[in-house]
């Protein structure tokens, strides 16, 4: 799950945290065609190396959880077949994004097992903003395969947009 820490509290404690405020924002341009979920954005975010560190390091945290609650439930002494379910909540500024992409981009790892049901819910990337009708429908031609660039889009600089409105510091400070 991906959301926003300008958003309400989540209203459950995920298993597995994972703070993607870490990320350089990508340029407004790219954060004005895109949210998350294209790929031209995450294209942008795998160019850096700490995006490919969020994965690394959540990893173990999630297989740990797992391994933690099947040992739990052996403790249970029945034979009958548990379901184990792990949430695992990436949070960014605004959860349109950094955490959407993280989000995206985990799901699609190839090392969870078959019997994984991986699911990706984004709490807060539709919410309304200025953006949201080119974000969608940049996604639904990425889904129809066409290319999608910058460029065309209906995305203009805007002289009051704030180029670096992330709020935070790159050193996971707040």
């Amino acid at each position: 799950m991906s959301y926003a820490l300008k958003g309400p509290p989540l209203d459950f404690k995920p298993d597995v945290h994972i703070n993607a405020r870490r990320l350089i924002n990508p340029p407004s341009e790219i954060r004005k065609a895109f949210d998350g979920r294209c790929e031209g954005l995450r294209k942008n975010l795998r160019a850096d190396p700490v995006f490919h560190e969020l994965l690394a390091e959540a990893q173990p945290q999630i297989f740990k959880t797992e391994e933690t609650r099947r040992a739990l439930l052996k403790d249970c002494h029945d034979n009958s077949v548990h379901m184990i379910e792990i949430s695992v909540a990436v949070a960014c500024v605004r959860g349109r994004h950094r955490s959407t992409a993280v989000a995206e981009e985990l799901a699609k790892l190839p090392v969870w097992p078959e019997h994984y049901d991986v699911r990706v819910y984004h709490r807060d990337v539709d919410t309304p903003h200025r953006y949201q009708k080119w974000h969608q429908q940049n996604l639904a031609r990425e889904k129809r395969g066409e290319t999608v660039g910058i460029d065309g889009y209906g995305v203009e600089s805007d002289p009051d947009e704030d180029d670096n409105d992330d709020d935070y510091d790159h050193e996971g400070k707040s």
